[in-house]
């Protein structure tokens, strides 16, 4: 993936990077004015906080709240470790931008700079893999991936979601390297720091990302059939969800994702979604995949929507109806370029299956929005392309001119 076939030009550089602060700037300006502050402007105190103690205490700075030792010895194993977890993930911000604040003394919308040049590279190594497997739609995937608007607004704010999707492009577009350019080291040694840092940010999002990843490892490395083996390893990983039911606590996977429901549905909001309960029974989650399709792509209803952000999610949930519906009307003209690829339907069965689990799970739109943008992302670029196929290549839309000109 040479920087010259598959990277930016300056002019798409300053493009890109330009609306990242645009959007990072109106995240925290519209959060604080319309919704209190959110914990947007939380974690920017928390940076102050940062900056105040590297100036008092500089050896404090690098080993406060980071220190695993101290955690489980004060807490024990079972509670140390996800308090070491959260802390670690706070301090993947809070730190660089602790020490930023020396340049920017403590300004927000200054911060938003040095965040935007971290946030921005999650859409630039996928941009990059994506464009190096199907270059034709080259500038599509361009627009996609960098100004999709939900995907520019909540991949830019200053949240954790950035840097999961920081960590998740840079997981996919090492392994893309590994499998199909050169085999080296050192992309093993940054595939694993970087799905830890999936792990540290959020747990189920690493966790869901391996039957795909290891599917896609089969199609990649063993050549077999994608169609036997994206479908078989979901039954057989379905199984062992549903079979661990027996075993006792951590490994009772069914008894864990109803804990993570019921630890949502304990939280108080606003705006909440009547979820029912689920349990270790295979049952109830087949009686409630309808309420859970219903919260992940219907709510809120057009005609509940509160505020701009919800009445943007019902604009969104509208689109991508619409997407699904044109891809049936028009009988699927992308497949010829989507479906030999591995990594595709890796991105496809694992954007369904962590939208699902959001909503079998999570009963408030505010963060339902945030916690799928990421898979809605690689959802709109797989649907428009499979809807519209080579209809949406930069030869035939984007350069209207040179078109014209054939004529």
């Amino acid at each position: 993936m040479r920087k010259t076939n598959h990277g930016l030009n300056p002019g798409e550089l300053a493009f890109v990077f330009t609306g990242k602060v645009l959007a990072a700037c109106l995240y925290g300006w519209l959060l604080l004015h319309y919704y209190g502050g959110d914990d947007t402007w939380v974690i920017h105190e928390d940076t102050l906080m940062e900056w105040r103690q590297m100036k008092s205490n500089p050896l404090r700075f690098f080993v406060y709240e980071i220190d695993l030792r101290q955690y489980i010895t004060d807490m024990g194993w079972k509670e140390g470790l996800p308090y070491f977890r959260m802390k670690l993930e706070k301090a993947i911000i809070n730190k660089p931008l602790g020490v930023f604040n020396f340049f920017s003394q403590g300004n927000f919308y200054v911060n938003m700079v040095a965040f935007s040049f971290m946030s921005f590279w999650g859409s630039f190594w996928l941009y990059q893999v994506l464009v190096h497997l199907l270059p034709a739609y080259k500038k599509w995937t361009f627009g996609v991936l960098f100004f999709y608007p939900p995907a520019l607004f909540w991949l830019s704010g200053l949240r954790s979601d950035a840097m999961l999707f920081f960590f998740f492009s840079l997981f996919v577009s090492r392994l893309y390297r590994q499998w199909y350019i050169q085999a080296t080291a050192k992309n093993i040694w940054i595939v694993v720091l970087a799905w830890i840092g999936m792990i540290v940010i959020k747990a189920s999002f690493a966790l869901l990302l391996l039957v795909p990843i290891f599917s896609w490892w089969l199609c990649a490395r063993k050549k077999w059939n994608w169609r036997n083996v994206f479908f078989g390893t979901t039954v057989i990983a379905l199984g062992a969800f549903f079979l661990s039911s027996v075993f006792p606590a951590p490994f009772n996977l069914p008894q864990a994702v109803t804990n993570v429901q019921q630890e949502f549905f304990a939280l108080e909001g606003k705006t909440r979604v009547n979820l029912p309960a689920l349990d270790s029974n295979p049952i109830t989650y087949l009686k409630n995949l309808p309420a859970a399709v219903d919260n992940i792509l219907l709510r809120p209803y057009p005609w509940d929507a509160k505020g701009i952000l919800q009445y943007a999610m019902a604009a969104q949930n509208i689109f991508i109806i619409c997407l699904i519906g044109f891809v049936f009307i028009r009988r699927f003209p992308g497949m010829i370029d989507l479906v030999p690829h591995a990594l595709l339907w890796m991105l496809f069965f694992f954007s369904i299956s962590f939208y699902l689990s959001i909503g079998y799970t999570v009963p408030f739109p505010g963060a339902t929005i945030r916690y799928r943008v990421i898979p809605e992302t690689m959802l709109v670029w797989l649907l428009s392309i499979g809807a519209m196929g080579s209809t949406i290549t930069h030869y035939n839309i984007f350069n209207v001119y040179k078109k014209q000109k054939n004529i």
